[in-house]
């Protein structure tokens, strides 16, 4: 986990794809009258729920260790009696971002993945990964009753409630991020010329707006192709790059994976350009963008650059770094050679999150749980002991998930540091409002700690 202050600057193509979108689909509601004891995946001893992961194949660098941080979050509350007397099992299933090869050992198709949790059967999905692999499969899982929790991704998909009433997102959407971008670069870099490169779905198409909305027009707004980038291992990223430059753009906004990131990065290295970067928090986290580099380079091209953080970050004060810290440590069969010492990526904070979340909500609702109770305690409770910066707050027209964070700059290839410590809070809609969030989480619960 510690990882190496040295950078590489051509990507790998299994490193390519990595974090391509943390994401997930939907749930449904069903009746509430049902007794517990028949409540699908629930006994008196043990609530059992499920997940579609990347655990090998082409997604799997750094995403793999979600579902993994989220399970660590598991064991450790079931070590210490569970929830009202439950223990969580959390069944992961690798469908390989649904994609063969790449070293998949997995079943390459999240539907039968899916398919297979419904016969176990499972509370619920919680944190399952990919918008692409998740839209896939939300029809599925509302027809059977299955709420489909926590979506691991930015895509507005997941706020449908009316047509998923039990599909539940949990990031900030990429709209509400690229807000917050924009009201930053409007502040302190007034008269900036501004360049954008977008992957080419929701994730690149969502920021733009977020950017316009914001108030922020760029110069050149280019969305890449994955299937390009992958084929080209990177090449294909570098026109864009040298179009910022000759079009002397002083600002470009990268809405990127890591392997986008990785060759945007390598590429203006190479052209001797050096622009102010503001990057995604899906494609900016440092260990995880330093892995695909090939050689060492003097500096690391990523410090300085501007990103966006819903979680604390490891250089902060917040008591939930040493928790988290603490239970990943406790799980060496998922983290072999993770120390107390050793220093926390995005991808395992991001993963423990949202397993406190559930964690959370489980509490909530209360010994007597059945699918029905659970989403309605989703939808009227805020849970404003989470290791996010802002409250987790649905509601019956709302499923978004959290909205807010705080500016970061990387300042290693291991870490990052808030900007300003300002959280800043927006919404998804077509205005680019973008407001200082007023009530912040607080403290670790005493029961989990």
């Amino acid at each position: 986990m510690v990882t190496s202050k040295t950078r590489r600057v051509t990507i790998t193509g299994t490193a390519m794809l990595l974090c391509l979108g943390l994401v997930t689909a939907g749930s449904s509601i069903v009746g509430a009258g049902a007794a517990t004891a028949k409540v699908p995946g629930v006994t008196a001893h043990q609530i059992t729920i499920g997940a579609t992961e990347p655990v090998t194949g082409i997604a799997s660098s750094g995403y793999n260790q979600v579902a993994k941080a989220a399970n660590a979050v598991f064991k450790y509350v079931d070590s210490h009696g569970g929830v009202f007397g439950r223990k969580i099992k959390y069944v992961i299933k690798d469908d390989c971002y649904g994609t063969p090869g790449f070293g998949c050992t997995g079943v390459p198709s999240t539907p039968t993945q899916t398919h297979s949790l419904l016969g176990i059967p499972v509370f619920a999905t919680v944190g399952s990964l990919g918008t692409p692999t998740q839209d896939s499969v939300r029809a599925l899982l509302k027809s059977n009753g299955v709420p489909q929790l926590f979506v691991a991704s930015g895509s507005r998909d997941w706020n449908n409630p009316h047509t998923y009433p039990g599909l539940f997102g949990w990031q900030p959407s990429y709209n509400e991020e690229s807000k917050i971008f924009a009201k930053y670069i409007k502040a302190t870099l007034p008269g900036a010329s501004v360049c954008f490169l977008g992957q080419g779905d929701d994730f690149g198409q969502d920021g733009l707006a977020g950017l316009v909305a914001g108030g922020i027009k760029p110069l050149s707004a280019d969305l890449y192709s994955v299937p390009d980038l992958v084929a080209t291992t990177g090449a294909s990223i570098a026109p864009y790059i040298a179009d910022f430059q000759t079009k002397k753009c002083t600002v470009v906004v990268l809405d990127s994976i890591p392997g986008a990131t990785d060759a945007a990065l390598g590429a203006a290295l190479q052209l001797g350009y050096s622009p102010q970067w503001v990057i995604s928090s899906v494609g900016s986290d440092p260990q995880t963008v330093d892995a695909p580099f090939v050689g060492k380079v003097p500096t690391d091209p990523e410090i300085g650059a501007i990103s966006f953080s819903y979680l604390p970050t490891t250089t902060t004060s917040s008591a939930w770094i040493p928790w988290i810290t603490k239970v990943i440590e406790a799980d060496p069969a998922d983290f072999p050679g993770f120390t107390s010492s050793s220093v926390l990526n995005g991808n395992i904070a991001y993963g423990a999150a949202y397993g406190v979340a559930f964690v959370e909500a489980l509490k909530a609702t209360g010994k007597n749980l059945t699918r029905a109770s659970f989403l309605k305690t989703l939808q009227s409770v805020t849970f404003s002991q989470t290791p996010s910066l802002t409250p987790l707050r649905y509601t019956s027209s709302n499923h978004q998930g959290l909205n807010g964070g705080y500016l970061t700059t990387v300042i290693s290839a291991s870490a990052m540091k808030p900007l300003t410590g300002i959280v800043y809070t927006a919404d998804s809609s077509t205005d680019g409002r973008v407001t200082v969030a007023t009530t912040l989480s607080h403290g670790i619960p005493n029961w989990i700690k």
